[in-house]
């Protein structure tokens, strides 16, 4: 036989259909909670003492939102912005210090008011602005108080209101005269920090007789610049009256007082000729130099005639100057031609030597200016960084004292003024009677009471194991199912003989025919389901049609045997040839409820007496169903479930039957069924709702595993008891009204 692999399945999700299922099964256990819970609510509504509730509004605010800004306050420590805070004073006037001075003012009208009654009894909330996006937290607070006195709760938030505003109005003033204190204390350290700083200035500048270093500084290296500037302007008419000078010193070649015996000698023809002579070889060497050097062999020719027109010169003049030639200045050789040109000359070249020896002195007073400068520039750093240390100081304690003294006058004229942060924009108001009336009482208790019941519902759900459902059932076994059984019916009554959709049996034994079993199987609606199930067993594909099955249970009492004769009857009205074997051979059902013979049967077969096998044939309008009880009780069968007697009567059986139903004992327990199911094509097993157990069931089918389980059939369910009755079935309805 084929084996199968039976594994419970997972628990699916938890549906809808599931919850009403465990509704409607602990219906009890809900009503009990409700009436439980409606007792409470009658005798809390019947107990109940009137209250009163009395509220009052407060409107707490920042208390210099429009008088200081946040920065005027800064370095005033006691005046910090978390003191509004508005958790922070909700917290503080929710303070038992409060509770306790009310209830201390009204202990001699109320001698009975504690303050942990107070306390219990009032209520402090911030006011939300109910935004359809988002919440908007306002700064009023309702303070609500809650008794049994109307009078006595508008007292008591009379009474708390004037001590808020009391502490208040105190915690204020303290506030704003701590903050002018610490404004006073740090005036008189900052006008004494400014005296010391100002006179530590004043000494710098006196000693270094400087009033701004960078500023004086920034003059001395202008100055220093525009002597540059000058020295370059210097330099330069320097140099230009220098090559002037050179200049003129190259055309006289003589002193001022030669250039005059030159101009003397000027007047000689003699000498006028050689000089004419010599200047013209002058100029050539002149023009030659300009572009050559003395080593230059033209240059060198040139120079010795110049020489000796020199030397002939030179004899000329000391004839005239009764001088010897060696005696004559050399430079007297360009002047002896002075003229108007050459005297002009002698006149610059006095100029010039006069204006050079003026622009010497000039240039050495502005070395000596430019030294001094550059002496004062480098002593300028320290005394700058020491200005820079001084001179912060005191604007610093300028302007904090500048900052001071204005915020002392803005927290004196507060101090005047004394404001407030708290203050009532809705008086205390009579309390008002408040809780609900006695159907709210009860409608509450209801409410309540059917919470607990669905709880202790769901509780004694969880605790049970009982498979209640055919969901249930699919879910814990991986098998199909084959068809759901209805309830067996609770009354008996007597089955027509005939008639339109009624199976007859006029043609069984009367005692047979009125058996709760006979009187199950032909019923309309447990008909209808045994057909359906009849029906999906031989739609099973042709390799795998069984046609030896066996029927089991888990447990005792779960239906093999109802569903076994029924499956019978079903296959017989569909014109099979059906044989059941009652192989229950510990305690047979179908001898029982047939009252068929105990003698013979399949145990005496199985025995070894094979020519001893007496079948009972039942005859339902010429359908025919033959049974073969199961004979005597065995304490021990399984030796003859064993035997191959039993292999030979299953073989024998196939040739003369369609279909053989063996009705097998329970599972759990005993090896009966195990042995009869290996023998067979399939095994059925059928379930009864509401009796067997989730760890039942999986020991069921861990039994079954090694052999071939055709499918589950569900037995006992309650929505299938009336199904078909009302369909096609007028005279089994009309046979039901009569009775």
């Amino acid at each position: 036989m084929t084996e199968t692999k039976l594994n419970p399945s997972s628990e699916s999700e938890f549906g809808y259909g599931q919850l009403f299922g465990v509704l409607l099964r602990r219906w009890a256990w809900i009503t009990c909670a409700v009436s439980i819970g409606l007792a409470g609510g009658v005798y809390v509504a019947m107990n109940q003492r009137p209250t009163y509730v009395s509220s009052m509004q407060l409107i707490v605010e920042p208390n210099f939102d429009q008088d200081l800004r946040e920065e005027d306050l800064t370095g005033v420590s006691n005046l910090r912005v978390s003191d509004t805070d508005y958790a922070t004073q909700l917290n503080l006037m929710r303070s038992d210090q409060f509770i306790e001075q009310t209830v201390d003012k009204l202990q001699k009208q109320y001698p009975d008011l504690t303050v942990a009654a107070a306390r219990a009894s009032f209520s402090l909330e911030r006011v939300v602005e109910k935004d359809p996006k988002i919440p908007v937290f306002t700064r009023i607070f309702e303070a609500t108080y809650i008794d049994s006195d109307a009078v006595r709760s508008q007292k008591f938030l009379e009474t708390i209101k004037q001590i808020y505003l009391n502490y208040n109005q105190q915690k204020q003033s303290e506030r704003l005269e701590r903050g002018l204190r610490h404004v006073n204390e740090r005036l008189s350290n900052t006008r004494d920090n400014l005296e010391r700083a100002q006179a530590a200035l004043e000494q710098f500048r006196q000693t270094q007789n400087l009033i701004d270093p960078s500023q004086q500084a920034q003059a001395t290296v202008e100055a220093l610049n525009q002597i540059q500037a000058n020295q370059r302007q210097l330099v330069t008419e320097l140099s230009s009256t220098k090559s002037r000078y050179e200049i003129l010193q190259q055309q006289l070649a003589l002193s001022p007082q030669s250039a005059i015996m030159a101009a003397r000698l000027s007047q000689s023809s003699r000498i006028q000729g050689l000089l004419t002579t010599l200047q013209q070889t002058d100029l050539d060497l002149a023009k030659r130099r300009i572009l050559f050097t003395d080593q230059d062999p033209e240059t060198q020719r040139l120079i010795e005639q110049q020489k000796t027109e020199l030397t002939e010169l030179q004899k000329a003049i000391s004839s005239i100057t009764q001088q010897s030639a060696a005696e004559v200045d050399p430079s007297m050789m360009a002047l002896l031609q002075l003229g108007a040109v050459d005297l002009k000359l002698v006149a610059d070249l006095i100029e010039t030597d006069a204006k050079l020896k003026s622009l010497d002195v000039q240039w050495q007073n502005l070395q000596d200016m430019e030294s001094q400068l550059r002496k004062t520039i480098n002593n300028y750093p320290s005394l700058i960084a020491e200005y820079d240390r001084l001179q912060p100081s005191v604007e610093i304690e300028r302007n904090t004292l500048k900052q001071l003294l204005v915020q002392r006058e803005q927290l004196s004229a507060e101090l005047a003024r004394g404001g407030f942060n708290w203050d009532i924009v809705v008086q205390p108001t009579l309390g008002a009677p408040i809780g609900g009336s006695a159907i709210r009482y009860i409608m509450m208790g209801g409410v309540v009471g059917l919470f607990l019941g669905g709880i202790l519902a769901f509780i004694r759900e969880s605790m049970d194991k009982v498979v209640h459902t055919s969901d249930d059932l699919k879910r814990q076994v991986p098998l199909p199912l084959l068809g759901i059984l209805p309830s067996r019916p609770t009354r008996r009554f007597p089955l027509p003989t005939g008639g339109a959709g009624i199976i007859p049996v006029g043609k069984l034994h009367p005692e047979l025919a009125d058996s709760s079993l006979i009187q199950t199987i032909v019923s309309p609606h447990f008909r209808e389901s045994l057909d359906l199930i009849a029906n999906s067993l031989q739609l099973l594909p042709k390799e795998r049609a069984p046609q030896v099955i066996a029927i089991t249970s888990g447990l005792a009492g779960e239906g093999k045997t109802t569903l076994t004769m029924g499956l019978a009857l079903s296959f017989a009205r569909m014109n099979q040839h059906v044989l059941v074997i009652d192989a229950d051979l510990r305690r047979s059902g179908i001898q029982r409820e047939l009252g068929l013979n105990f003698q013979g049967g399949l145990s005496t077969y199985l025995q070894g007496c094979p020519g001893n096998r007496p079948t009972h044939r039942l005859d339902f309008d010429g359908k025919y169903v033959d049974v073969l009880p199961a004979g005597e009780s065995l304490h021990d069968p399984i030796t003859l479930l064993s035997s191959p007697w039993f292999e030979r009567l299953l073989k024998k059986s196939k040739e003369l039957y369609d279909i053989i139903l063996i009705d097998t004992p329970p599972i759990l327990g005993m090896a009966d069924s195990l042995k009869i199911g290996a023998a067979c094509d399939g095994t059925v097993l059928v379930t009864r709702l509401d009796k067997i157990t989730q760890p039942e069931l999986n020991e069921v089918l861990s039994v079954l595993s090694p052999i071939h389980v055709l499918g589950v059939v569900a037995n006992g369910g309650r929505d299938h008891s009336t199904r078909y009755t009302s369909y096609g079935n007028a005279a089994y309805v009309a046979a039901q009204s009569d009775f």
